[in-house]
C-alpha cells in the first residue's frame, strides 16, 4: 500500500517505521533535521523489543504526493489547519485519511476544512514514542494499539496496512468513548505533572498523589459526559489503573515538549476541558491550574 504519514514527530516515525517494516511503500511528511537525518541514514527506532532500522520517503508537503491509499495524522493539535489542504489532497486522490490526534475535535475540524466525511476516520493511538535525535526515534512503555470506529470507511485499509506488526487494531461501537477515554489519560498525566513539576513516579509517591490522580481524571470524564458523550460508570477506575502502569521516570509529551523549548498541545488538552466544563457547568480545578502553569511557562497566555 501507498501510505503518507502527515507530521513525523515521535509518534508519527515511529507509524511509519512500523508500516515500511511490514512492507509498504511508506512516505513521511518532514521537515529541517529530522529529514536529512533519515534521507543519509533511514530512520532508527530504539525500542526494548529491539532497534529498527527503515528507509522510507520523505517530502516537506504531501501536495507533492500523486497518490495514497491512507493518509495518517499525527502533527501536533495546533498544526492541523496548516495541513488541511495537504490531507484535502491526499483524499481528493482515494486516500482515506486517519487522524491519530489527541483531542476530541480533529475530525470536525478536517470536515470544516473541506474533507469529505466518508473520507475521514478518527483513530486513537495508544503508543508512546519520542524524537531523540535527528532520525532517530524511541518507544516508551509496551503497549501499541489503534482504535477505530466500527462504521469508519478506512477500517479495512488500516487493518490491512499493520497486518504482520506488533500494532494491534481494534474497532469499537463508539470512537467518541474512546476519545474521551484517551483524553483522561492525556490530560490527567500532564496536568499532574505540570502542577508536581516532576514525572509520575514522583506525583504518585506524595500523600496527595492518588486522590489528585482520580479528581483529575474524574474532570475529565464528568465534561465528556457533559457533553452527551455515554462514558461507562467504571471508565473512571479503568483510567485510575491505566495511569499507575506508567513507569516511574515517565513524563507526558506536553512536559515533554514544553522542557525542549517547543510548543506544547495544552491549548487543545487542559484548556479545553476548562473551556467545555465551563461551558457545561463541571468544575475543573485541576485543568485550569495545570493549563495556566504550563502556558506560562511556555510564554503563552492562554
Amino acid at each position: 500500500m501507498k501510505i503518507v504519514v502527515v507530521g513525523a514527530g515521535g509518534l508519527g516515525s515511529y507509524v511509519g517505521a512500523v508500516l515500511a517494516e511490514v512492507g509498504h511503500d511508506v512516505t513521511l511528511v518532514v521537515r529541517g533535521e529530522h529529514r536529512a537525518a533519515i534521507e543519509a541514514n533511514g530512520l532508527q527506532v530504539r525500542s526494548h523489543a529491539g532497534d529498527v532500522h527503515v528507509e522510507v520517503g520523505c517530502v516537506g508537503s504531501a501536495l507533492e504526493v500523486e497518490e495514497a491509499d491512507l493518509a495518517f495524522l499525527v502533527t501536533k493539535t495546533f498544526s492541523l489547519e496548516e495541513v488541511a489542504d495537504q490531507l484535502r489532497h491526499l483524499a481528493d486522490r482515494g486516500a482515506q485519511v486517519v487522524s491519530l490526534l489527541n483531542g476530541v475535535t480533529a475530525v470536525d475540524r478536517l470536515e470544516a476544512a473541506g474533507i469529505s466525511r466518508g473520507a475521514l476516520a478518527d483513530g486513537v493511538a495508544y503508543m508512546t514514542s519520542f524524537r531523540v535525535a535527528p532520525g532517530v526515534v524511541e518507544r516508551k512503555a509496551a503497549h501499541q494499539r489503534i482504535v477505530l470506529d466500527t462504521g469508519a470507511a478506512a477500517v479495512a485499509r488500516v487493518q490491512r496496512a499493520f497486518d504482520g506488526s506488533l500494532v494491534a487494531i481494534e474497532v469499537v461501537d463508539d470512537i467518541r468513548v474512546e476519545l474521551w477515554e484517551k483524553m483522561s489519560v492525556v490530560c490527567a498525566l500532564s496536568v499532574l505533572c505540570a502542577i508536581g513539576e516532576r514525572n509520575m513516579g514522583s506525583v504518585r509517591g506524595h500523600a496527595f498523589g492518588a486522590e489528585l490522580q482520580r479528581l483529575a481524571i474524574a474532570e475529565v470524564l464528568d465534561v465528556g459526559r457533559a457533553t452527551g458523550v455515554p462514558i461507562p460508570p467504571g471508565t473512571n477506575a479503568k483510567i485510575d489503573e491505566t495511569l499507575d502502569r506508567f513507569p516511574d521516570d515517565f513524563f507526558p509529551s506536553v512536559i515533554h515538549d514544553l522542557n525542549q523549548g517547543r510548543r506544547t498541545e495544552m491549548g487543545d488538552l487542559g484548556e479545553e476541558i476548562s473551556r467545555l466544563g465551563r461551558a457545561h457547568g463541571v468544575s475543573t480545578p485541576l485543568h485550569d491550574a495545570g493549563t495556566l502553569i504550563v502556558q506560562l511557562a511556555e510564554g503563552r497566555a492562554g
